[in-house]
């Protein structure tokens, strides 16, 4: 009788459009937050601007979180190509709870589609991920994905505070 093994043999470059589509849109999300004040403003002292208005201070922070979360999606997606979806899908768990905090809808649904392809990918919950990553350097691996969580918890905390 032969022994037959069961491996689930899967391309993880098969969605590295949508990764390189996120990462892009998240890199330029600062300078179209920019782009938009400066337009706004209609040529004023943005400085001035941001000295006098909390509110446009709080957005263009929030749009700062853009570069690092690509940055730690790009580093994700490595460990994802080298076999460990676990760490993928706990990055992409805590990067959407970071946009949720931040309330920006555009990347939010845009994690929501990258947990999908990954667990289309690999079957891996975000749960199983959460859970897996506990029992092997949960706050090491994950410590960039905390930090953001704190930036979005401080821009929540202050757009509450400033009725936005």
């Amino acid at each position: 009788m032969s022994r037959q093994t069961n491996t689930l043999t899967t391309d993880y470059h098969k969605y590295d459009k949508w990764f390189m589509i996120a990462k892009v849109l998240l890199v330029l999300s600062p300078f179209v937050a920019l782009t938009y004040l400066q337009a706004s403003v209609g040529g004023s002292d943005l400085s001035l601007l941001l000295r006098q208005d909390p509110k446009i201070t709080v957005t263009l922070l929030a749009s700062m979180a853009g570069p690092f979360t690509a940055y730690l999606l790009g580093f994700a997606q490595k460990h994802l190509h080298d076999g460990d979806p676990a760490y993928m899908m706990a990055h992409l768990t805590l990067l959407f709870v970071t946009e949720l905090l931040l309330r920006n809808m555009v990347f939010l649904i845009m994690m929501l589609y990258l947990m999908y392809l990954v667990y289309k990918m690999t079957g891996m919950s975000p749960a199983a991920s959460l859970r897996a990553k506990w029992h092997d350097h949960f706050f090491r691996d994950l410590s960039g994905c905390f930090l953001l969580i704190l930036l979005g918890a401080f821009c929540l905390f202050v757009s509450w505070h400033l009725g936005m």
